[in-house]
């Protein structure tokens, strides 16, 4: 057996500046996942007449993305399983850089489609890893708290991409330029991820223990670590799949599926919504309110922040379902409508909205051992991409009231599972979480 204290100087440890560097960079994964997928959304407005595209081809570049976050999350999980977090993490975001320019540079649908779907391989892939990494790092007083704040980077990339959209909205072919900027931005995150350490649990995982042991010391500052050296232990993805575990990877996939169907239906159109019920199709206006929804989701994420460790994150998922559930029934039946309801009405839905989306992202990095716990995130990841497909596949065929009715129906299967089966995980180490799920599992 394994003796494994270096990790509780790990999860015991004081936040440290390499704490917060991991922290910063791990977001910024997801902070540019924000702002590629609002910038396409308000781009679309005007990017089927430019490039003159048929309605399938209008289609099929709003799910491109989509598509390929579901292949390339569960590709990359279990690549960072196999050969090491850190080598994904530092580069699964070139495919970022690379091809969000050329989706700027696009001229037909084929570019764009193309350009488009590898990029969402890339950022599909730094949702397991960067999630992983985290979890694995952070002290368990503050495991909680950080994961939600990394998650809640995905609406500050979304307040940039409006504020983009909002200073670039004057030229014809805005969304050229705003393109090639989120993959500028990417280019100093690679840079600095390729200074981070590896993982120490998945040094351990592999029998690497020496490593281990200088990555702890280098995170917490400690010195004089020995952790015992001993067979490596590590869990194939079939075994585990049985049990209580069975039941944890039922409610990570489906929950995290059926919160995407609403919250991208939804959120993916959320300017033609602003625009069809009170602005116009005024680039600006629907910009500017893009800003003022973004900063809703962004308060729910500081609410969150708070409650991670106090209250839990089966508490915050249950809350954020229900409230979400009511207001999407309450807005398709009362037909809001004008920018003084709708301004209000989206503020308060992406608020509670992201407790649900924090908590069911991070969840798989906290319930499954560190041998496949990025392939499983991945899996999940890529489940919920699904989701997110068939919501923005489905609200095209509904009148925009229709669609919140639709979508209300989603959010309410992913209460009445929340409920039914989601755990709590505050304050307690990732071994303890293993064990707790299974005494014979393998950490």
């Amino acid at each position: 057996m394994i003796e494994l204290e270096g990790f509780e100087v790990l999860d015991n440890s004081r936040m440290t500046s390499t704490h917060r560097g991991l922290f910063i960079l791990s977001s910024m994964g997801l902070f540019l996942d924000g702002y590629d997928l609002s910038i396409i959304t308000l781009a679309m407005l005007v990017i089927p007449a430019q490039l003159s595209l048929t309605l399938t081809e209008h289609v099929l570049v709003n799910v491109s993305s989509f598509v390929g976050m579901a292949i390339g999350a569960p590709l990359l999980g279990w690549f960072a399983d196999r050969f090491g977090r850190k080598v994904v993490f530092g580069m699964d975001l070139i495919l970022f850089v690379v091809f969000a320019i050329l989706s700027g540079l696009s001229v037909n649908f084929y570019m764009l489609f193309v350009s488009r779907l590898l990029l969402g391989v890339g950022i599909g892939g730094d949702y397991p890893i960067s999630s992983t990494m985290l979890s694995e790092f952070a002290p368990v007083r503050n495991r909680g708290s950080l994961l939600i704040g990394m998650v809640g980077l995905y609406w500050v990339g979304s307040l940039m991409a409006s504020a983009m959209n909002y200073a670039f909205a004057p030229f014809t072919d805005f969304w050229r330029y705003t393109f090639v900027i989120g993959g500028l931005m990417a280019i100093p995150i690679i840079l600095l991820r390729l200074r981070i350490p590896e993982s120490p649990r998945w040094l351990v995982s592999r029998g690497r223990y020496r490593e281990a042991e200088e990555s702890i010391e280098r995170i917490t500052g400690s010195r004089g670590l020995s952790i015992a050296n001993g067979r490596p232990q590590r869990s194939k993805l079939s075994e585990i799949m049985r049990g209580r575990y069975a039941l944890m990877a039922f409610f990570v996939f489906t929950a995290w599926f059926f919160f995407d169907v609403a919250a991208y239906g939804i959120g993916f159109y959320s300017p033609v919504i602003l625009s069809e019920l009170g602005f116009d199709r005024h680039i600006r206006l629907i910009a500017e309110g893009g800003m003022i929804i973004a900063v809703g989701a962004i308060v729910g994420y500081v609410v969150a922040f708070g409650l991670a460790e106090n209250i839990g994150r089966r508490y915050l998922t249950i809350v954020g379902f229900l409230v979400m559930t009511v207001l999407l029934f309450l807005g398709s039946f009362v037909r809001i409508s004008g920018p003084l309801k709708l301004i209000p009405f989206f503020f308060l839905f992406v608020l509670f909205e992201q407790w649900v989306g924090a908590v069911t992202l991070f969840y798989p990095a906290e319930l499954f051992p560190t041998s496949v716990r990025s392939t499983v995130q991945g899996t999940s990841t890529a489940i919920s991409r699904i989701g997110a497909i068939m919501g923005v596949v489905l609200f095209p065929y509904f009148s925009v009231f229709s669609s919140l009715e639709v979508f209300a129906f989603f959010s309410l299967v992913g209460l009445v599972i929340a409920i039914a089966l989601a755990p709590e995980t505050k304050r307690k180490s990732l071994e303890k979480i293993v064990q707790s799920m299974d005494v014979n599992a393998k950490l």
